[in-house]
């Protein structure tokens, strides 16, 4: 069960903590956590509250964003990328990374393509921002838009982009499972599948006995643009479930 500290109690910490974003699935802090949890790797944690100053955590590791993970006396670190390669170097087994140097690159470049810059986490907060500034709460949601960015040329452009890129993984998924594999990449579980099944909270979430998101706040999670609709293929949602069931906490923690 999560139990949340004090920042200041996880800062003066002298093993592995964690910074996870507070009260919504945030994709980043559910694979962050699972990823650790998965390793067998004992964590700290404290929270981070979506659009307050949390001060205390930015004097430490120079971000007002979750995940943020840290080991020992090493740096705060904060990128997906980074924060698999420090989990892998503490608990090499299981590998989340594939051996085979051109899977292990398939396999970082999907997770960029699911929580990297221009990737579908990043074009889903786009959408989730006009959705905002349409229904007149832009001034709520300002310290976000500007700590992320906003452009509503990228906004428009957004459905599209990520319907290109779940067509690409229903398309990598089909190919793998007709040769007997049921995961992203490689033989085994991946970072890809925790990265998925992380994501679909910013698609289609699961039900609240697994997803307790605030009711208020499913509809904005949830994507009904058409095109992201049309090309979110059966087989997606079919491995979220069974990547959930197998590897995630139940119900999530957040």
């Amino acid at each position: 069960m999560l139990v949340y500290r004090t920042p200041a109690e996880i800062i003066g910490h002298d093993g592995l903590r964690i910074v996870l974003v507070r009260g919504v699935p945030s994709p980043w802090s559910q694979a962050a956590k699972t990823i650790l949890e998965i390793k067998g790797l004992d964590y700290v944690a404290a929270p981070l509250d979506v659009g307050t100053a949390n001060e205390e955590i930015v004097a430490w590791s120079g971000q007002n964003s979750g995940p943020v993970v840290a080991w020992r006396d090493g740096p705060p670190l904060n990128r997906w990328l980074d924060i698999l390669l420090l989990a892998e170097r503490l608990a090499p087994t299981p590998a989340l990374l594939p051996a085979d140097p051109l899977q292990r690159a398939l396999a970082i470049g999907l997770g960029h393509e699911i929580l990297g810059e221009g990737g579908i986490a990043w074009n889903r907060r786009l959408q989730m921002f006009s959705m905002a500034v349409k229904a007149g709460a832009g001034a709520r949601m300002a310290p976000l838009i500007d700590k992320y960015g906003f452009d509503a040329g990228d906004a428009e452009a957004a459905g599209t982009r990520i319907a290109a890129i779940l067509l690409g993984l229903a398309t990598q998924l089909r190919a793998q499972q007709a040769r007997g594999v049921h995961y992203f990449v490689g033989e085994e579980l991946s970072c890809v599948d925790i990265y998925w099944t992380s994501i679909m909270s910013m698609i289609l979430p699961l039900p609240a006995a697994q997803c307790p998101i605030r009711e208020s706040s499913r509809p904005v999670f949830t994507a009904s643009d058409p095109q992201i609709v049309a090309a979110l293929d059966p087989i997606l949602i079919e491995h979220r479930d069974r990547i959930f069931k197998a590897h995630f906490h139940d119900p999530m923690e957040f």
